[in-house]
């Protein structure tokens, strides 16, 4: 009986326990319910606060603007400004007008001239930027030549082409003024080199008859290897003969390549010369004696003769020029006058071992070194008229005709170590003196 009794007991104090949770429940649910309804009252009271707020200085405004309005008709009517008490004011002055000075011209600065660099200085401007800047790393630190970097120096020079034999004699002068002193400075170096170079070059006195040609004609012999602007060469001096009032024929003895003849012509029609061709695939001695019979009989000036390209290491076609030669001679025994090996400066030593092959065969009276201003190795003028102990007599440094340009020993050393220590060239001065020095010295 009483484990009824218990077990009934638990099952009342379960079911309190239950209907005082759901009690709970209930009250909570019933104070957030009045909680937000006494926010939402809150809320409302202070919207009608607000739009009360809004409406009242929408009413200002709207007075505002009325007052505004009438004190604009006021002033439009009567011209005295009107207060929004109604009080009047005395008319307002009307303002004095505003002068605005006149713009003052603005001070123009004049250009600085423009420094007109010279046929050489531009033609020169790899080869100097190549050649200082390999000098100035002799430098590097502030440091002076001594008698431990000649040899860099050495390198220096027959990296730039100057010729093994002319750079170990370069070296060896600075090598005995570096003995008598701790070492030398970068432009006393620069003197030095020029004081070198200069003794291995050889001066050509203006009065040289290529540049000033004589003689009833001068026959000028021009040879070299193909592609190294031969007839291009050949169409330069006849232009600048013809600008000195001479009659000039040009014999296209290149009858191994037919483009050549036609390209002389095309030269002549440009520069009022004439040019005297043979037959196709005539032999070039042919064509060279039939030339220098019309060159007589027409008397002209000057007879260039443009020969066929040839390889220096070909002997059969070196041999060809001494058939040339002999064409020659039967009507003129002392001509050629001049003969001249063209080469490209671009191509270095191997302009070198051209010349040594040419001059065993035909001896050369002169040098045309062209593309001297695509190459930074203009060095190679000096191994080779070292060398072969011939001169220089033209550079060509462009294509037009005026570019083939007559060759200065002065001028040529002055563009290539210029009197300063920058990467440039020494400047309109350093010409002017090149061109006196080469006066004096011709």
């Amino acid at each position: 009986m009483s484990g009824f009794v218990q077990e009934y007991l638990n099952r009342v104090r379960d079911v309190v326990a239950s209907v005082d949770l759901n009690l709970l429940v209930i009250v909570l649910a019933v104070g957030v319910v009045y909680y937000l309804s006494a926010k939402l009252k809150v809320a409302k009271s202070r919207a009608g606060s607000e739009v009360n707020a809004l409406r009242e200085e929408i009413e200002a405004l709207s007075r505002e603007t009325a007052e505004l309005r009438a004190r604009l008709s006021a002033v439009t009517a009567s011209g005295v400004e009107v207060s929004p008490s109604v009080e009047t004011k005395a008319p307002v002055p009307a303002a004095a007008p505003r002068v605005i000075p006149a713009a003052q011209p603005r001070a123009v600065s004049e250009p600085e001239p423009r420094v007109e660099l010279s046929p050489m200085a531009r033609g020169m401007a790899k080869s100097r930027g190549s050649f200082l800047a390999k000098l100035k790393t002799l430098f590097t630190g502030g440091r002076s030549i001594n008698l431990q970097s000649l040899d860099d120096l050495e390198e220096l020079l027959i990296s730039s082409d100057v010729g093994a034999r002319v750079s170990g004699s370069l070296v060896e002068a600075v090598r005995e003024h570096v003995g008598k002193r701790d070492g030398v400075t970068e432009l006393e170096l620069r003197e030095l080199l020029k004081e070198g170079i200069r003794r291995e070059l050889i001066v050509v006195p203006n009065s040289h008859r290529l540049y000033q040609p004589t003689g009833s004609p001068l026959v000028v012999l021009v040879v070299g290897v193909n592609g190294v602007g031969k007839t291009t060469t050949v169409a330069k001096l006849a232009t600048r003969y013809r600008a000195q009032g001479k009659r000039v024929l040009c014999i296209a003895a290149d009858t191994f390549r037919a483009a050549a003849v036609q390209q002389l012509k095309e030269w002549g029609a440009r520069g009022d010369f004439e040019v005297f061709s043979g037959p196709e695939n005539a032999k070039p001695a042919a064509v060279v004696f039939d030339g220098i019979v019309a060159a007589k009989e027409k008397e002209f000036d000057v007879v260039l003769i443009d020969t066929a390209g040839r390889l220096h290491t070909k002997s059969n076609l070196m041999q060809e020029l001494e058939g040339v030669k002999n064409s020659i001679r039967r009507h003129i025994p002392e001509a050629p006058h001049e003969t001249l090996l063209v080469v490209d400066g671009v191509s270095g030593q191997n302009a070198l071992s051209q010349a040594r092959e040419f001059n065993a065969s035909t001896p050369l009276t002169g040098l045309v070194v062209t593309k001297l201003d695509g190459t930074p190795k203009g060095g190679i003028i000096v191994a080779i008229s070292q060398e072969l102990k011939v001169p220089v007599l033209y550079v060509g440094v462009g294509e037009k005709a005026q570019d083939l340009i007559e060759f200065s020993v002065p001028d040529f050393i002055e563009e290539l170590l210029p009197n300063t220590t920058d990467d440039g060239r020494a400047g309109a001065g350093g010409c002017d003196n090149a061109a006196a020095s080469n006066a004096s010295m011709a």
